[in-house]
């Protein structure tokens, strides 16, 4: 066993980073998707409780449920809809469309609790062989820390650049490629969802999400570095 061959551990290396850049992009995305402290700031700015004609209170309570339902909380089918107040008229908050968009954004979501699963696994089973191996071995861990994280960011900065040259082409885009129907293309003048996360609800959490998962990768880098470098060092 001792004499597993070096690529095996620049190739555990690397898929570790990969992973644990994973698990970053997953807290990136939820920690404003079901964070109210993000739909706080945002229904201040969008002005959305005059938009939608709702107290506050009512809203959020909304809101919590909505993101419950995200969550995995609720039934998948029939536990999104929720009884509210708006204009002063007691009604349903979420119309069929409405409803049939978010059991799309459900799946997602347990899409992505799913990969989040496997990447913890995997990121566990690399770590530990290393741990099994040595420490000797361990400067390929954070070697491919290293690489993982500078491909990664690579990748960001790209994408980032082509989104931000045309974002109304980009968002088209994201939702051709995670929806396979047109459920999510909504009436603001009928439609609530669309009002209290409207276009620029979008813009704001992208840049959000892509702010906290870019300040991860640079820290990942970091760590990586400075561990590798002692690790190096103490052979």
């Amino acid at each position: 066993m001792k004499s597993m061959p070096k690529a095996v551990f620049v190739a555990s290396g690397i898929i570790s980073g990969l992973c644990l850049i994973t698990l970053l992009l997953y807290f990136a995305v939820i920690t404003p998707s079901f964070g109210m402290w993000f739909y706080y700031w945002q229904y201040d700015v969008n002005n959305t409780y005059n938009v939608v004609n709702m107290r506050p209170d009512d809203l959020h309570e909304v809101t919590r449920h909505m993101i419950r339902y995200m969550q995995g909380h609720l039934n998948r089918d029939t536990g999104l809809q929720i009884m509210t107040v708006v204009g002063g008229i007691p009604r349903l908050f979420f119309s069929d469309i409405e409803i049939r968009h978010m059991v799309d954004v459900y799946d997602l979501f347990a899409i992505g609790f799913i990969i989040r699963n496997v990447a913890a696994i995997l990121l566990v089973f690399c770590t530990a062989v290393f741990a099994i191996f040595g420490r000797s071995r361990l400067r390929h861990l954070f070697a491919g820390w290293q690489i993982a994280s500078v491909a990664v960011f690579t990748a960001l900065a790209i994408l980032a650049v082509t989104i931000a040259i045309n974002w109304h082409h980009a968002f088209v885009i994201f939702h051709e490629i995670f929806f396979d129907n047109d459920y999510w293309i909504l009436d603001r003048r009928v439609d609530l969802l669309i009002n209290i996360v409207p276009y620029d609800f979008f813009i704001t959490i992208s840049l959000v999400i892509g702010g906290f998962f870019a300040a991860g990768l640079a820290a990942i880098f970091g760590v990586a570095t400075i561990l590798k470098g002692r690790f190096a060092k103490s052979r």
